[in-house]
């Protein structure tokens, strides 16, 4: 099997890999320029030699994944000393192990305007999308970015538990008229961002009922609603750019602002004042 063949395949999948490649050599060892694939289960494709300084890149690689971070792996034909692997070749590589498939993704109930737009928008920015909704028709793949994952469920209490939501995810619910429903789904379930497409008096209308039924402030606090940044938005488009700059502001632990603002903010006072005047 093609390493890029089997590469090219997860990351369309977004499937978390590691590409390992040997960089530097010295001595005795396996192999002096190789490189490997290793799958989130352990599985290889292609070969650095095998044998103990194989194994140790794998389960480095399995723990970059987990991290989601590349990182270099410095390994010793020896039994003793430091970066020692166990074995007696008495060589030394090193081998960097890169980290792909790990899109972040963009989960989105309802398949509504809005939603297409954003899709449309969030899958340049490198989001894996899922989107769910209770109408076929609305489901078009044609309506959608080619590698968007479409779910149709009865109900959206369905819809949510078929997306299967993860803590790494970030939602946004923008339904017809069933916003409440996929909301008390989603309300107590550890994400991302959460954020809601909602009029201000909704808002403030969901958030009474459910403290009134007894969802904790701390879950409360998490919603994200009205979701977006103040733009001046109306089309579909608009409130795309303006949903996703303040999702881009959560994901890149950004402050948020006008960079003009953050530039005079950060000047010397003398400075400032020379631009105030």
């Amino acid at each position: 099997m093609n390493i890029f063949a089997e590469a090219a395949r997860l990351e369309q999948q977004n499937r978390p890999f590691a590409l390992a490649q040997i960089v530097e050599s010295r001595g005795s060892t396996p192999r002096h320029s190789a490189q490997m694939l290793i799958r989130d289960d352990g599985s290889i494709v292609g070969t650095i030699g095998g044998g103990m300084v194989e194994r140790k890149v794998i389960a480095e690689a399995l723990e970059a994944m987990q991290e989601r971070a590349s990182r270099v792996f410095h390994g010793r034909m020896a039994r003793s000393g430091s970066d020692a692997v166990g074995s007696d070749c008495g060589g030394a590589m090193s081998v960097h192990i890169s980290v792909h498939g790990q899109r972040p993704r963009l989960v989105l109930v309802g398949a509504g305007h809005v939603n297409r737009a954003i899709a449309h928008a969030a899958v340049l920015l490198d989001f894996d999308l899922c989107v769910g909704d209770i109408y076929p028709e609305s489901l078009n793949p044609e309506a959608f970015p080619a590698a968007t994952r479409l779910l149709h469920a009865p109900s959206f209490s369905e819809v949510v538990d078929a997306m299967a939501i993860r803590p790494e995810d970030f939602v946004l619910i923008a339904t017809n008229n069933q916003d409440r429903e996929a909301l008390d789904r989603l309300i107590t379930q550890p994400v991302a961002w959460l954020g809601l497409l909602a009029s201000r008096r909704k808002v403030q209308v969901f958030l009474r009922q459910m403290r009134e039924n007894g969802v904790p402030e701390s879950d409360l606090n998490r919603l994200r609603a009205p979701v977006g940044v103040d733009i001046g938005a109306e089309t579909p488009n608009e409130i795309a750019i303006s949903v996703l700059a303040e999702l881009l502001q959560v994901k890149n632990h950004a402050p948020g602002g006008l960079m003009t603002q953050m530039k005079i903010a950060s000047e010397p006072v003398g400075v400032v004042e020379e631009v105030a005047c």
